[in-house]
């Protein structure tokens, strides 16, 4: 049985620049690469084909989300993660994980970060591996079945790190805002920390409605669908495929999680929400595998869905999408009602 491990907020660092120095990295480095090393390596690798982002990134910061191609020091071991966009979170939450958890809940070892003006850079260890997306449809069932299983323990290691008793918030991994890429960008101000579940609720459900001139004669059919009783618990947050390495091994296993970006202190059924968020929902794997990995509850992935389709639409058209959205939803809502109302007379 796991240990519960403790975590106090004000312990992980909340610098803008940080070196850890008793970091493997160190042993065998004097110097992380300094912020032009790592563009002029980015640019390099992007410009080869040989980088291991996306190919639609771009090598400046204005790339895609403010997430340049990351910049790989294969003779150092060194994986770069930079740009306008970088969250500092994900830096912390890695660390938090390193200092009070390790090979429980595998991550890329974190060797520090640095911010240049805007931009952030966070230096980690460059995992080996595929992506499960990239291996999944050439697995064999049984080690498909198994990754699920070595999946669910590593989400239940997650859990076992806590807050002190006296603390309770929903929010980052060090007490500040929670990022939510499901969330448009003008959300993003105040979100955060909340001092409840139910608070946080409130907040998130006002989002799919906040463009509209009157948001209180819109009707939450779903909010008592929401538990505000819920645990709060340590979130990944973004279980898709592609953050999730596997070892180059026969058979192949978890090798780390990736992109902490979107971890946070949340409730403990947001980690189902959001990793149906990122399928199909309807596609073999949300159908058949992520049971296996996540406690799915299909009422309350559909109560959570209706508030957050109307603000997970592209940066370019979310403003008119939400409105239209809503419009269309509480018409919609307004004329079932009014339409039981008559047959109820």
């Amino acid at each position: 049985m796991m240990p519960v491990i403790q975590i106090n907020p004000e312990d992980i660092p909340k610098d803008e620049n940080l070196e850890l120095r008793t970091s493997s990295f160190f042993q065998k480095h004097k110097e992380l690469p300094t912020p032009d090393e790592v563009r002029a390596r980015a640019r390099a690798q992007y410009a080869a084909g040989t980088h291991w982002g996306w190919k639609e990134r771009s090598v400046t910061s204005e790339g895609y989300h403010g997430c340049p191609t990351p910049a790989v020091f294969e003779e150092m071991g060194l994986f770069v993660k930079w740009g306008r966009l970088v969250k500092l979170v994900e830096g912390q939450t890695l660390y938090a994980l390193q200092k009070w958890w390790g090979k429980p809940v595998p991550v890329p070892e974190l060797y520090g970060w640095r911010t240049e003006g805007d931009e952030m850079f966070i230096y980690m260890e460059a995992i080996h591996g595929r992506t499960m997306e990239d291996a999944w449809p050439s697995l064999e069932e049984e080690d498909r079945i198994h990754i699920c299983s070595e999946l669910r323990a590593i989400l239940h290691n997650l859990r076992q790190m806590k807050l002190p008793p006296n603390e309770s918030f929903v929010g980052s991994v060090a007490r500040s805002k929670y990022y939510e890429r499901a969330l448009f960008d003008a959300s993003q101000s105040d979100s955060g920390p909340f001092k409840s579940v139910k608070g946080f609720h409130d907040w998130y459900i006002f989002q799919y409605k906040r463009w509209v001139a009157d948001p209180e004669t819109i009707p939450e059919p779903y909010r008592e669908m929401l538990p505000d009783d819920s645990e709060i618990v340590l979130t990944h947050g973004d279980l898709h495929q592609s953050n999730i390495i596997l070892t180059l091994s026969h058979p192949p296993r978890v090798a780390a999680l990736i992109d902490w970006e979107q971890s946070a202190w949340l409730p403990a059924y947001w980690e189902d929400c959001k990793a149906y968020w990122t399928t199909l929902y309807t596609d073999e794997w949300a159908a058949k595998y992520l049971p296996l990995i996540v406690d799915h509850d299909e009422d309350l992935v559909e109560a959570w869905r209706y508030y957050t389709n109307p603000i997970g639409v592209s940066y370019t058209i979310r403003h008119r999408v939400c409105v239209n959205f809503v419009e269309i939803s509480v018409a919609l809502f307004q004329r079932a009602f009014h339409s039981s109302s008559i047959a109820s007379l």
